[in-house]
């Protein structure tokens, strides 16, 4: 973006400024030449006389296109704008007895060409400078407008590359930090308060000893439930969810509280992980695992 700006300026840095509209006024008196320029015209104006004929040089300007207008009027017959080298040509011819003034307006946007019967002029053929005085009736642009349009352009342009470098460098530092921190097993990341048993009510399986009954269970995630199941005069530590794995089974030394129970489960941990980590190409290696755990009862 900051380079697209740069092309765009380039033409007013190689150039100057650039006339962006011209304006004929022919009144009893005189005739104006009204030039209105992008930037503030602070080059040279030279003029020259050659008969009828008065040739106009604007140093630092430029103008895309040439520009020709007839002109009925005493003081001035044709106009003519063309684009040179370095600089623009104004030709125009005029009556024997008509001399050409210019001035600029006070904040160099605009500059008059006026065609006119001689008052107190210099001589023909001479360079005439360029009058400083203010000339109310052209519309301008402010200067200082002008300088800050490009301020805040450019600053909505820097603000933008901060946001865009800040939000790089905290996705590059997040990512980086994932990869570098260990896998903690997801097991034991939940609070005391999400982990807590509940006791469930019996379950309606037939069998010596009544039934099912839940010592303690534990949230793996939305599919996976670990729990402690008492079943006539046995426990055992359960996986739930699609596939249900016995993991280990007591009738001595059963989990009485619920740090026994937390403490078996960081026992069995990686047993846990490992079911998790199985893809679903290693079927025939948790087939095997199961076969093992069931062997069990």
């Amino acid at each position: 973006m900051r380079y697209l700006l740069l092309l765009l300026l380039l033409p007013a840095f190689l150039w100057g400024a650039k006339i962006l509209s011209y304006n004929i006024y022919d009144r009893n008196d005189r005739v104006d030449v009204m030039l209105t320029f992008d930037t503030p015209y602070e080059g040279v104006l030279r003029q020259n006389r050659q008969g009828n004929t008065v040739i106009v040089k604007l140093e630092e300007a430029f103008i895309e296109d040439p520009k020709v207008k007839s002109v009925n009027s005493k003081y001035l017959n044709k106009l003519t704008i063309s684009p040179q080298d370095e600089y623009i040509e104004i030709i125009a011819e005029v009556s024997n007895d008509v001399v050409m003034q210019a001035s600029k307006t006070s904040d160099s946007y605009g500059l008059r060409l006026r065609f006119t019967h001689p008052v107190s002029t210099g001589m023909a053929g001479e360079a005439s400078p360029v009058d400083e005085a203010s000339i109310g009736a052209i519309p301008t642009k402010k200067s200082n407008e002008f300088e800050q349009s490009y301020y805040v352009v450019i600053g909505i342009l820097v603000i933008g590359i901060g946001i865009l470098f800040w939000l790089k460098q905290n996705i590059t530092k997040r990512a980086a930090t994932i990869q570098s921190e260990p896998k903690t097993p997801w097991l034991f990341n939940k609070t005391a308060a999400e982990t807590k048993a509940t006791i469930s009510s019996p379950l309606s399986i037939a069998g010596d000893g009544g039934g099912i009954h839940i010592r303690f269970q534990k949230s793996l995630d939305q599919g996976h439930t670990v729990a402690m199941l008492d079943y006539g005069t046995m426990s055992y530590l359960v996986l739930l969810g699609n596939n249900t794995l016995i993991l280990d089974k007591f009738q001595d030394n059963i989990p009485i509280t619920q740090n026994d129970f937390e403490t078996l489960l960081q026992s069995k941990h990686r047993e846990l992980d490992g079911y998790f980590q199985l893809a679903p190409a290693q079927d025939e290696v948790f087939d095997s695992y199961k076969e093992k755990a069931s062997g069990v009862y």
